[in-house]
């Protein structure tokens, strides 16, 4: 029977050996009585099952290292940062599960975003993580889902190349230091830090590849078991993150045609296996096709979907070349982009970091497994997914290097590629690194076996000692770079949200300063620890604006835009004119807001006090250390008040403390407009 094609088919000689390694010292077994049947059949699953599981606790061993100062103290209420984006996870982790307990929609919100909602299938949300670690919300809270996550996703990435490799390499060892390489690149560990679970978790990817890799090569299987398990590798990896799917989709396009134009010759002798793969990708994409129809829809036109680049700097952002083996601006103290992004410790490498052990490494696979041809395949991945990562602009020295065209231009306008950041790519570029480093093994001890006479005992110590050194001469320069432990954050409620607002009625709509926005995500943590209780005004969430493109902070004249303001320090405070408050005002009414509460850190909470009070025409009420105003109906509101100087308000009460005199400021801007008014 036809084995596939032999350009794809691991060296015989290496098969050989492997399996002289597995032969048996007696010729003749002792006869063992052998359940029968399905009792055979479980006992066989479940011992697979305990092994897989026992690969990735081992693969998720250095995750816990990682995450430590979690693990040892309270999970339930730690985070890198209760900020930014690890906040705004907590949030994603909690809604699917909320969402499944009420029979709600996973992929749409209503209580962020009032009254308009938001598209979750619009921002990487990981609605599978959420469904899949619904039990862990329902009992110990999102806080300590959100961590499980993030703890797992290294070492399940990891096992996920471990399982694809073994599948390309006689030499099984061979797969464990490079499912570690992939595993805990800086690509994943910088996705974790950050919390962003659903581009961290990337245990479809090389799965889905060593898929299609044994599509091609192995026409004897069943055409219909292959499209199916190919449908539910596409799905899964749909809920878990579509972009990194659309990305899979390009990186096998593109090795479709290099294989094409590289072997055609060879490929048009083998047209068995040429029909076997495209009966395999039709039953595949035809499933996945009407199973994904209408999410896909939904994501990309569906209510409050947005469109166009998730941010701002996307068709420029990219990776430095020399970044690959460079270590400059790690370890430093994080620069504001990094605390704003949500983490407080230190600087990490780029996402495309190897260091020079593990570029040293890949020169000597490369040089290792030349003669095969599996290896050039992933060398062109390797190529190409460096080229893409460098975005759409030669960034960095020497500046005429800037004009070089890059293929990230073009694609970069392209629909649904617009959307993604191309530094993501550096992930594929590294488990392109992980697969050469493999297969050079596989192909070192190939060699060695044949030019030495090893005991079989022997071969075996000399090749786990051979793997150990490489997995640690690749990992521990990367591993220099970061906090390990990862610098957390305790993620405590306010004491007005975690006592009072429990008692409000249910779907109250709450405005907060700081306001839920890009860049500010506290208030949608709270709102998830809180069980949802509250809905919110505003979102930290991607929603649309203007040609369905995200609005981010608005403009600074939008009430987005001033609550912002009010909130971080990103742009001018707001000084109180008439417009200013005039719309906000109209935004209260509009956002259907039925209280206005400040509370927790934000750019200053007694300015924004004075404001609010200016813009509701009335002082708040201060409870549990939090100023708080019940919005009445538009037609009992108390006139704004307009004749006020914030910043001379905020000057006098400077020396008040908000503790003692958290009033100061509204009292000073009361005081202010009864004088306005008894001069005129």
């Amino acid at each position: 029977m036809d084995a596939g094609p032999a350009h794809l088919r691991p060296a015989p000689s290496t098969e050989t050996i492997e399996r002289a390694d597995e032969m048996p010292a007696e010729s003749t077994p002792p006869a063992v009585r052998r359940p029968h049947g399905a009792v055979s059949q479980t006992l066989t699953a479940v011992r697979g099952l305990l092994g897989h599981l026992m690969w990735i606790l081992a693969f998720t061993l250095p995750s816990l290292v990682l995450w430590w100062h979690v693990w040892t103290g309270h999970p339930t209420s730690t985070l890198t940062c209760a900020c930014g984006d690890p906040a705004q996870e907590v949030w994603f982790i909690a809604w699917p599960a909320w969402a499944l307990w009420h029979a709600a929609n996973p992929f749409f919100s209503s209580v962020v975003n009032v009254p308009y909602g938001a598209n979750l299938l619009s921002n990487t949300s990981g609605t599978l993580i959420g469904l899949v670690l619904s039990p862990v919300t329902r009992i110990w809270g999102p806080v300590a889902a959100t961590n499980v996550a993030l703890t797992l996703a290294p070492g399940l990435s990891a096992w996920g190349c471990w399982m694809a490799i073994r599948r390309v390499v006689t030499w099984k060892t061979a797969a464990i230091p490079a499912g570690l390489v992939y595993g805990y690149s800086p690509a994943i560990v910088t996705s974790v830090m950050f919390g962003h679970a659903s581009v961290a978790l990337l245990v479809v990817p090389p799965l889905l590849f060593a898929h299609l890799f044994e599509m091609f090569t192995r026409a004897e299987r069943s055409a219909l078991r292959d499209g199916l398990v190919l449908f539910v590798l596409v799905v899964v990896q749909f809920w878990i993150s579509p972009e990194v799917l659309v990305m899979c989709g390009l990186f096998a396009a593109l090795g479709l045609v290099a294989v094409v134009l590289a072997r055609w010759r060879h490929l048009a002798a083998h047209r068995r296996h040429i029909r076997h793969t495209a009966l395999s990708l039709v039953i595949g994409a035809s499933l996945s096709g009407a199973a994904l129809a209408y999410p896909a829809w939904f994501g990309l036109a569906g209510p409050q979907a947005v469109s166009g680049p998730l941010f701002p700097f996307s068709p420029i952002a990219g990776e430095l070349l020399w970044q690959f083996f460079s270590t400059a601006g790690a370890r430093l103290r994080a620069i504001g982009a990094v605390r704003l992004t949500g983490y407080l410790g230190h600087n990490g490498p780029q996402a495309n970091f190897m260091g020079w052990g593990e570029g040293a490494l890949l020169a000597a696979s490369v040089a290792l497994a030349r003669r095969r041809p599996l290896a050039w395949l992933w060398i062109f991945f390797a190529l190409a997914g460096a080229t893409l990562s460098l975005g759409s602009i030669f960034l960095g020295p020497p500046a005429v290097l800037r004009h070089i065209w890059l293929p990230w231009r073009d694609l970069a306008h392209l629909p649904v590629l617009d959307e993604i950041v191309p530094d993501q790519l550096s992930s594929f570029v590294t488990l392109s690194v992980a697969v050469l480093i493999a297969l050079g093994l596989d192909a070192a001890r190939a060699q060695s076996a044949r030019s030495f006479a090893w005991k079989r005992r022997t071969l075996r110590v000399a090749g786990s000692l051979l793997a150990l050194g490489v997995g640690l001469v690749a990992l521990v320069p990367v591993f220099m770079t970061y906090d390990v432990p990862l610098t957390v954050t305790a993620t405590t409620l306010p004491r007005w949200t975690a006592a009072d607002a429990l008692n409000l009625p249910n779907r109250s709509v709450l405005l907060t300063v700081p306001f839920a926005v890009s860049g500010s995500a506290a208030p949608m943590l709270w709102q998830a620890v809180d069980g949802m209780h509250f809905r919110l005004a505003g979102a930290a969430l991607k929603t649309p604006g203007a040609h369905r493109h995200p609005v981010a902070q608005g403009s600074k004249d939008s009430a987005r835009g001033i609550l912002s303001a009010l909130s971080t320090g990103r742009s001018r405070e707001p000084v109180g004119t008439p417009a200013q408050l005039a719309t906000v005002r109209q935004a209260l009414r509009t956002w259907q807001v039925d209280l206005v509460v400040v509370e927790g850190p934000s750019r200053d909470p007694v300015y924004a006090s004075g404001f609010l009070t200016a813009v509701l025409g009335t002082a708040p009420k201060v409870v549990q250390g939090a100023w708080v105003w019940k919005v009445p109906s538009p037609a009992s509101m108390a006139p704004m008040i307009t004749g006020a100087s914030l910043r001379t308000c905020r000057f006098v009460s400077k020396g008040s403390s908000a503790r003692h005199h958290p009033l100061a400021m509204a009292q000073c801007v009361q005081a202010a407009a009864a004088k306005n008014r008894t001069a005129s």
